[in-house]
C-alpha cells in the first residue's frame, strides 16, 4: 500500500508540473503574437538568436538529467509554434537520401508547426522559397555534385539570399564540429559572431575549402576578422554541444 500511495503522489506532481508548463506555454504563444505586432513587417526568423538561446538553455542544462538533442528539441517545436502564430513561414525542401531521415532531420530543427512542401531539386526548392515572402529553403549542404550555392554568389541569380542554419543543429557525439547534412538558406540579414562565416571566393583563400564548382570557391572562415563583407554567403552559429 505504501508503495502505490508514493506512486500516486508521484503522478499527482508530473500532473501539477504538467499543467504548470500548459499555462507557460500558452503565455509564450500569446508573447509570440505580441512580437508579429512589434515587429510590423521585418523577418520573422532569426536562427542566429534561436541558436544561440538553445545553447544557452543546453549550458542551463548541464548537470541535469535533461540531455541536450531533448533540449533542441522541445524549443524547436515552441519556437516553430511561435512562428507559426506570428507568421506564414513556410519551408521549401529538397534533400537527397531517405525521406523519412530527411523529415526527422527537418522536425528536429524546426519542429512541426510550419507548413512543409517539398521539390525533386535543390534548384526548384530555392526558388520557390526565392518567391515565398517568409520562405525557407532547407536544401543538402554544399560539396560535391551540391552547387546550387554558385547562385548566392555576387553576381548569382539569388545573390540576397543566404546560408543561415545548419542542420542537425547538436553537434555530433564525437564531438567534431563537421560539415552539416544540410543546410536552411532565406532572405536574412546576417549577424556575423563567432561562428563560421562563409564565402564565395574566385581563387585561393585562407580557410578550410568546402566546396568548388569552375573557380569559385567556398570557404569556412573561423569568425569574420579580415572578411570582405561582399564575399559573405552565409553564417553558421557554433553547433550546440551534445
Amino acid at each position: 500500500m505504501s508503495g502505490n500511495s508514493d506512486l500516486e503522489k508521484v503522478r499527482r506532481e508530473l500532473d501539477r508540473v504538467d499543467r504548470a508548463m500548459l499555462g507557460l506555454i500558452a503565455e509564450r504563444l500569446a508573447l509570440s503574437a505580441d512580437v508579429r505586432k512589434a515587429k510590423a513587417g521585418a523577418k520573422l526568423w532569426r536562427p542566429a538568436r534561436e541558436d544561440s538561446h538553445v545553447a544557452d538553455l543546453v549550458s542551463m542544462a548541464q548537470g541535469t538529467d535533461t540531455p541536450p538533442a531533448l533540449v533542441s528539441r522541445i524549443w524547436a517545436e515552441l519556437m516553430s509554434a511561435s512562428i507559426s502564430v506570428q507568421g506564414s513561414t513556410r519551408l521549401h525542401f529538397a534533400l537527397e537520401g531517405d525521406t523519412r531521415t530527411n523529415l526527422a532531420l527537418i522536425r528536429d530543427r524546426f519542429g512541426g508547426s510550419l507548413p512543409l512542401l517539398s521539390y525533386p531539386t535543390s534548384s526548384a526548392a530555392l526558388a520557390a522559397a526565392y518567391g515565398d515572402d517568409e520562405g525557407i529553403a532547407v536544401v543538402p549542404a554544399p560539396g560535391g555534385m551540391n552547387n546550387w550555392w554558385t547562385s548566392l554568389a555576387p553576381g548569382g541569380a539569388m545573390s540576397d539570399f543566404k546560408i543561415v542554419a545548419a542542420l542537425p543543429r547538436i553537434e555530433l557525439k564525437d564531438g567534431r564540429q563537421g560539415w552539416p547534412q544540410a543546410v536552411a538558406v532565406a532572405a536574412i540579414d546576417l549577424d556575423l559572431a563567432n561562428g563560421r562565416v562563409l564565402c564565395a571566393i574566385r581563387g585561393k583563400a585562407k580557410g578550410t575549402l568546402r566546396a568548388e564548382s569552375g573557380d569559385l570557391c567556398l570557404y569556412e572562415m573561423n569568425g569574420a576578422d579580415g572578411v570582405d563583407r561582399n564575399d559573405v554567403i552565409g553564417y553558421l552559429p557554433p553547433p550546440v554541444s551534445s
